[in-house]
């Protein structure tokens, strides 16, 4: 857990530091770093996506998160929520917790951080976050520092689940989820950068079904 924690004080100080210098830095540096955040995570979204050796399972599981998490109402409903907190906070909150909390980074590290005990790659993620919550913070408001409890809760979820689950996750399926991860983080950059948006905590119910649609994949192979 300790690269977790290091992680949401990384994400929780930048974005309090964004907010405090929100009105000393100029609107238009803001809107270029915000646009290079946008864009750097539309390159790590694509390069993420090369990674999917299953895309037929990958694309099954995607669309049944979107029905399942339509149906339920999951994006709408948690923007809502969030946007009783303050206008504007309910798209910010969500939009800096898919960027901290979806990816290749989250998952390996919090699967070394739970097995290993190696909180490495969450202390270089970290470092990142802290770079990228302070211009998301600038730019978008305290619903980047909100999003510090959720790095918290998600990533510690996943590291303790690692840890109890043990070694039996194959290097196929931490592939796969990143592949299917960098799926939603191109979404989520085409969102930053206000070209389209998307329902993506609804899309985001693919990635626990990703495990179950794999097994039955190789389940039907078999027979």
């Amino acid at each position: 857990m300790l690269g977790t924690l290091f992680n949401t004080v990384t994400v929780a100080f930048g974005a309090g530091l964004g907010l405090a210098l929100r009105q000393r830095v100029p609107q238009k540096l803001r809107s270029v770093v915000f646009a290079a955040i946008g864009l750097f995570t539309l390159y790590i979204g694509v390069d993420l996506m090369g990674g999917i050796q299953q895309p037929v399972a990958v694309f099954v599981a995607l669309v049944l998160g979107a029905a399942i998490g339509h149906a339920l109402g999951i994006d709408r409903r948690i923007r809502s929520a969030a946007d009783q907190l303050g206008e504007g906070t309910g798209a910010a909150l969500v939009q800096s917790t898919l960027l901290f909390c979806v990816g290749a980074m989250t998952i390996v590290g919090c699967m070394r951080d739970g097995l290993e005990g190696d909180p490495t790659i969450l202390f270089a993620k970290g470092t990142m976050d802290l770079i990228s919550s302070i211009f998301l913070a600038a730019a978008l408001g305290r619903g980047v520092l909100y999003s510090a409890g959720a790095v918290l809760l998600i990533q510690g979820t996943l590291t303790l689940a690692f840890g109890a689950l043990g070694a039996g996750i194959s290097e196929s399926l931490v592939g796969e989820l990143s592949g299917l991860g960098g799926i939603l983080l191109f979404g989520l950059g085409l969102d930053l950068l206000d070209i389209r948006r998307f329902p993506l905590l609804d899309l985001s119910c693919a990635l626990p079904l990703l495990p179950f649609v794999l097994w039955l994949l190789e389940l039907g192979l078999n027979f």
